[in-house]
């Protein structure tokens, strides 16, 4: 397992005993993290803390200045067509094999839940379409439907980011348009 890079850091808050305060960074190590990775203005990052010495960074850049503007798609109020809404989250974006995104238990009860076990799904995106497969684990108390195999190519081919929300509308038996608004 290759070793990740590290920037010795050290933080102290303004003076107040609660930790959820802002603080700020001592020393170099911030500055030359921020430098090696090329953290501009609008840059997310991510801290979760791993143990008591050790930060994770994940960090979701701005969507390319170049990129194509797209359209909007309808109104999700004006398409009848079954449909549902999602703001992705830091769980919905990470680059690993167990990246995952939940369906609304709503929108899958109202198609039924077997309809999500195992068939694969047509993705169609604002910039790529991506073959993803579904999932559904039951529990004793829930049952949860996901999209799994392929869900994370179709983030990483469609540009998509955290917090960016998207609406999935069912436009053929196995085939979703999904569109950012």
């Amino acid at each position: 397992m290759s070793r990740q890079p590290e920037w010795p850091v050290m933080f102290r808050t303004h003076g107040v005993t609660d930790p959820r305060v802002s603080a700020f960074s001592i020393g170099d190590g911030f500055p030359k993290f921020m430098e090696d990775n090329n953290v501009q203005l609008g840059t997310l990052l991510i801290l979760e803390r791993v143990d008591n010495d050790f930060l994770h960074v994940t960090i979701y850049r701005r969507p390319d200045e170049t990129a194509p503007v797209l359209t909007p798609p309808p109104s999700p109020q004006t398409d009848l067509r079954p449909h549902f809404r999602k703001t992705l989250r830091a769980c919905h974006v990470r680059v690993s094999k167990s990246t995952r995104l939940d369906i609304p238990t709503a929108f899958w009860r109202s198609l039924a839940w077997e309809r999500f076990d195992g068939p694969w799904y047509t993705l169609e995106g604002p910039l790529h379409t991506v073959l993803v497969k579904s999932a559904v684990y039951c529990s004793a108390k829930q049952t949860f439907c996901f999209l799994t195999k392929g869900w994370v190519d179709f983030v990483a081919m469609n540009r998509l980011n955290l917090g960016d929300t998207l609406v999935f509308t069912l436009v053929g038996v196995a085939e979703f348009n999904v569109a950012t608004v």
